[in-house]
C-alpha cells in the first residue's frame, strides 16, 4: 500500500488520538485543527478506518476460501479420485473403449497447463469429446465412478464459483481498497484528498507548530510516516503500451539494497513484480492485464514487508532500453 504498512495505520491514528486529547486539557481547549474538524471527527474517521479494515480482512478471507473451493473442485494428481487424475486417465479409456486407431482418439483434448484461468476451457473440452465418444459406444463411458453427466455438472459449479471470484477479486476488493486509501490519504501526494485522514493530521501539525511552538505538546507530536518515509526517493521511469492489455515499463533503479517488489498502479489494478537490478542500470518490465489511460497512475518499489521505499516520477525523454 502506500507508505505504511496496514498493520500501522490504527496504531499511528490512536497516536494522534492521545495526543489530541492530551491537548484539549490545555487552556483554551478543545482545539480544532482546521474549521470544524477537532478531536471527534477524527474518532470518527478512525472508527471508519476500523470498520474498513476488518471488511477487507473479512473479504481476502473469503476469496482464499473461495480460492481453494474452486482448486477443490478440479483436484490435483495426487488425489486418484480428483477430476485432475482421472482425465489423465481419459485418453487410454477412450482407446480401450473404442480401440486404438478410432478417429475420436486423435482429437482427444490434452489438458495443458492447469490453471485457474485455463479450468472451464479444459472441462468444456473433456466434456464436449466425452459426449462425442458416448455417442460411438453401446455402453457410455465411465473414468471409475465418474461419467459425462458428472463432468457436466463439473463445468456449472466450476462456471459459479469462478464468476464469483472475478467479482470479488477484480472488482468488490480492489474497491474496496481503493475507498481505504481515499480514506487514509496513504497515496502519493498529488493523489491525496483533503478529507482524508493524513491529510487532517498533517493540518494537525500544523496547527500545533504554529500556536504551541517550543512547548511539550510540540516536541511529543507523533509521526506520521515511518522514519523517512515523509520524502521517499524518486526514480523516473517511463512507458508505452504494447497492445492486448500488455504494458512495458522501464526504470532507472535508485540503487536501494531492500528493494523487493515494483508495483504498478492504474485505477482499481494494482500489478507486482518480484524486483531486482543492477544499481542505477535502466531495467524494464513488461505487464499483463493493464490499460493505461491517461498515464500510469504510480509505480512504486517496496522492500519485503510490503513498505513503499520509493515512487517514480513520469520522464517521457527516458531512453527505452535495448
Amino acid at each position: 500500500m502506500g507508505r505504511i504498512n496496514l498493520d500501522d495505520l490504527l496504531p499511528m491514528v490512536d497516536r494522534f488520538v492521545g495526543h489530541w486529547t492530551d491537548l484539549n486539557t490545555l487552556p483554551g481547549g478543545p482545539f480544532e485543527s482546521e474549521p470544524g474538524y477537532g478531536l471527534p471527527a477524527l474518532t470518527a474517521q478512525r472508527a471508519a478506518l476500523h470498520t474498513q479494515l476488518d471488511s477487507i480482512g473479512v473479504l481476502e478471507q473469503q476469496l482464499q476460501q473461495l480460492h481453494d473451493e474452486r482448486d477443490g473442485l478440479f483436484g490435483v494428481n495426487t488425489d486418484p479420485n480428483s477430476w485432475y487424475a482421472k482425465l489423465l486417465l481419459y485418453k487410454p479409456a477412450v482407446m480401450l473403449a473404442l480401440g486404438r486407431h478410432h478417429a475420436l482418439v486423435g482429437s482427444v483434448p490434452n489438458l495443458g497447463s492447469v490453471g485457474p484461468g485455463s479450468l472451464l476451457g479444459i472441462v468444456h473440452r473433456f466434456t464436449n469429446h466425452w459426449v462425442e465418444v458416448n455417442a460411438a459406444l453401446a455402453t457410455p463411458l465411465t473414468l471409475g465412478t465418474k461419467t459425462v453427466a458428472d463432468i457436466s455438472a463439473l463445468h456449472t459449479a466450476l462456471d459459479a464459483k469462478l464468476k464469483t471470484v472475478t467479482v470479488l477479486e477484480d472488482i468488490t476488493l480492489p474497491r474496496e481498497r481503493a475507498e481505504r486509501e481515499q480514506l487514509t490519504g496513504d497515496v502519493d501526494e498529488a493523489h491525496r484528498l483533503p478529507t482524508s485522514i493524513i491529510a487532517h493530521l498533517e493540518n494537525y501539525l500544523t496547527y500545533v507548530r504554529l500556536n504551541f511552538a517550543g512547548t511539550p505538546s510540540e516536541t511529543t507530536l507523533p509521526d506520521i510516516f515511518p522514519a523517512g518515509g515523509a520524502s521517499l526517493p524518486r526514480f523516473d521511469f517511463n512507458d508505452r503500451a504494447l497492445g492486448g492489455g500488455q504494458h512495458k515499463t522501464w526504470h532507472v533503479d535508485p540503487s536501494l539494497p531492500n528493494a523487493a517488489v515494483l508495483v504498478l498502479r492504474e485505477g482499481a489494478v494494482e500489478l507486482t513484480q518480484a524486483y531486482s537490478a543492477t544499481p542505477g542500470a535502466t531495467v524494464a518490465f513488461t505487464w499483463s492485464g493493464v490499460t493505461v489511460v491517461n498515464g500510469l497512475d504510480a509505480m512504486e518499489l517496496r522492500d519485503a514487508t510490503g513498505r513503499t521505499i520509493a515512487r517514480g516520477t513520469f520522464n517521457a525523454g527516458l531512453a527505452e532500453p535495448a
